[in-house]
């Protein structure tokens, strides 16, 4: 009895460490994309909200903007799913990005990036068009934390 309750505590804690903790959610821009695609699986359009940035929000009230994303195509879904990441890179404390496979993703026009801005509460996906991103990058630069490809 006492082997087989000792079994069921390492079942259980095994079980508990798989799920992700709230704030290791938004550790990283790649812990981002991984609970964007979770809440995508689940239809979990809270969690959802919360993985996007202040600014990609766009001052929308939380409902009108779950309301929209649940009117999306399943086709659209589908293929935000089917992203994988090819790099992930962090620039600096406040910016980073994730560059996806090609190869995933739905037609050549698609970006292949994700942009990234931490906040308060952690990293959350962004537009290259936020103009905070878009300082902080130009920061960053200046500083040489980050360098543009030579093309």
């Amino acid at each position: 009895m006492l082997l087989q309750s000792f079994f069921c505590l390492v079942l259980i804690t095994l079980v508990g460490c798989g799920s992700e903790e709230p704030g290791q959610r938004f550790a990283d821009p790649a812990s981002t994309f991984r609970t964007y695609k979770q809440a995508l699986e689940n239809d979990d359009f809270e969690l959802l909200w919360e993985c996007f940035s202040l600014s990609q929000k766009g001052g929308e009230e939380r409902q009108v903007w779950i309301d929209r994303w649940q009117q999306k195509p399943s086709a659209e879904i589908k293929a935000q799913l089917r992203r994988e990441v090819a790099q992930e890179q962090v620039i600096n404390e406040r910016i980073g990005y994730l560059l996806f496979d090609p190869s995933t993703l739905d037609h050549d026009r698609a970006s292949p990036f994700f942009y990234f801005i931490r906040e308060t509460d952690g990293w959350k996906i962004t537009s290259h068009l936020d103009s905070t991103f878009h300082q902080e990058l130009e920061l960053a630069i200046e500083r040489g934390e980050f360098k543009l490809p030579d093309f």
